[in-house]
């Protein structure tokens, strides 16, 4: 029965010297980093966070990523703070050390890689991440990533109306990218709510539908082309062609006409009274 009450009693103190060992190993790092001693430092902070069994020890985390820069390790650094940010760790400093740290050891695409696994794992930053998110797809001209991050800034409720009003422009331009004009209007009309009379959206909106015709004759075009040296259908590729165009034009042109008439009582601009003449001839042509 001594045996068994000895062995118990060894079970439990084993088990408190292990629930004191994390923050044993945290605390030799710290006197180790006050001693300029950053090598001994990381090893401590290492083992702490192995220990770190509930994911939570962000401050830790945190010690081992400075303790990486003071030994010129930067992607260890940014992986640290990374960690530091998964635990719980929602200082936007921190953010901007491991931004850097990445930047510094030429592993960019690991910041974009850091903000989607910081949102997902704590979804309460989203917000936060898709802001520096729309930043870095707009940059890559990734237009469908861009998109559902500025709609997740534009669902904030505290957004001031200028930003507001800014993020709806970003909108409509990453629809047009999209070749969704349609859509692009309906973000346009939310900026003419606000302001009717503004003649850079009616400009952008204009020439949003213009340019969609465009595209879809172009690429009407290109079709026919590639298929044109096939005879016998030669003339069924042409008609379908022309319906494309048509149909682009008879949908599109009114808009782009109406919405640049309007910019054009403000910006006055020769090269927008040019585009208008052109799009009124080939309404008139379709409509014949």
């Amino acid at each position: 029965m001594k045996k068994l009450v000895v062995f118990a009693a060894v079970v439990a103190i084993a088990g408190s010297l292990q629930a004191q060992t994390l923050a044993d190993y945290a605390n030799a790092g710290d006197a180790a980093m006050a001693n300029e001693k950053y090598q001994e430092a990381i090893e401590n902070y290492i083992k702490a966070q192995e220990l770190d069994t509930e994911n939570t020890d962000y401050m830790t985390a945190f010690q081992l990523a400075t303790a990486y820069l003071q030994v010129g390790e930067n992607e260890k650094a940014g992986d640290a703070f990374k960690a530091s940010l998964l635990k719980g760790n929602y200082d936007q400093g921190v953010i901007t050390n491991m931004k850097n740290a990445y930047e510094a050891a030429g592993k960019p695409e690991l910041v974009k890689q850091a903000y989607i696994d910081i949102k997902t794992a704590n979804p309460s930053q989203t917000l936060a991440m898709d802001s520096k998110l729309y930043f870095i797809y707009s940059k890559e001209k990734d237009w469908a990533n861009a998109l559902p991050c500025c709609m997740t800034i534009l669902s904030d409720p505290n957004i001031d109306q200028e930003k507001q009003i800014k993020y709806y422009k970003y909108a409509a331009q990453l629809y047009l990218n999209l070749e969704q004009a349609d859509s692009a209007e309906v973000y346009y009309d939310k900026v003419l709510a606000i302001d009717p009379t503004n003649a850079d959206v009616h400009k952008a909106l204009g020439y949003g539908f213009y340019n969609t015709i465009q595209k879809i004759t172009k690429r009407a075009q290109d079709n026919y082309n590639a298929k044109k040296s096939d005879t016998k259908n030669a003339s069924h590729y042409y008609a379908e062609m022309q319906t494309a165009t048509k149909r682009a034009t008879l949908n599109y042109g009114p808009k782009a006409v109406e919405h640049l008439k309007i910019a054009n009582q403000t910006l006055n601009d020769p090269k927008i009274t040019e585009t208008i003449g052109k799009l009124n001839n080939n309404i008139a042509a379709y409509k014949k």
